[in-house]
């Protein structure tokens, strides 16, 4: 596969920094939504900055700028062993932190997300958070291999995933979503790109634009002109979706 106009923008690697995060939020489903932290001196090992509840995504970014997230866990967990935090891909191919997994320590002596405290319902994020990232990583690519139609013709459904475009390689797993997710990445500054099925493979074609309908609907267009046999009824089907 080869993006065109779409090459992924390298990130200048940050002189290496370190934070803590002292208390955590989860949503319903166990990620976490938001932090509590500050910057440390790794020398002296006491806070230089003040704590900010900031947005997992600044967190998520500051780790890719290559800054250390250290877990500082609830009183009553102390004996536990040090943590950082990692970052990891969903199944919907959106960025989350998780706690690292250390190969030298038994599964069962490791720390859970829980075993942090929690943010209390009063705190709110900061507006900006430099602090934990000076600068926001580039937005993603994906592409769509299938797609599911209604009567209409309309899409419904996709099965995509995030692309490297350096590598032209797959970053993680497909995944089959709702088209609702597809227009949230559009809206979000993503790419999204359409793979034509050839005799030499999936190839990579228009890109993808969202739309509304009077009816509320959203779903994603490709864009530009009409291109014979590059349209959507031209992208392989989802089994079980209509045709």
């Amino acid at each position: 596969m080869t993006f065109q106009g779409a090459r992924s923008r390298l990130v200048d690697t940050e002189t290496k920094r370190f934070f803590s995060v002292f208390k955590i939020r989860l949503d319903d489903a166990g990620w976490i939504t938001q932090v509590l932290g500050s910057e440390v001196d790794s020398k002296s090992n006491l806070d230089v900055g003040e704590h900010v509840v900031v947005p997992e995504g600044d967190v998520v970014d500051a780790i890719l700028d290559g800054t250390q997230v250290r877990a500082v866990f609830s009183p009553t967990h102390r004996h536990l062993p040090d943590q950082t935090f990692e970052v990891i891909h969903r199944a919907d191919g959106s960025h989350a932190i998780s706690l690292a997994k250390r190969l030298s320590i038994e599964t069962s002596q490791l720390a859970r997300l829980q075993d942090i405290a929690a943010i209390g319902n009063h705190a709110q994020p900061k507006k900006t958070a430099t602090g934990f990232s000076s600068r926001r990583r580039s937005h993603a690519v994906y592409a769509i291999s299938k797609v599911g139609l209604d009567l209409d013709g309309r899409v419904t459904h996709v099965r995509w995933g995030r692309v490297n475009t350096t590598t032209n390689q797959w970053i993680g797993k497909e995944s089959m979503s709702p088209v609702a997710d597809a227009v949230a990445a559009l809206k979000a500054g993503d790419q999204i790109f359409a793979l034509f099925g050839t005799a030499h493979g999936h190839m990579p074609g228009q890109q993808f634009s969202f739309v509304n309908y009077d009816d509320g609907r959203e779903t994603i267009v490709l864009q530009g002109k009409p291109i014979d046999e590059h349209e959507i009824h031209d992208i392989d089907r989802l089994a079980g979706m209509l045709r």
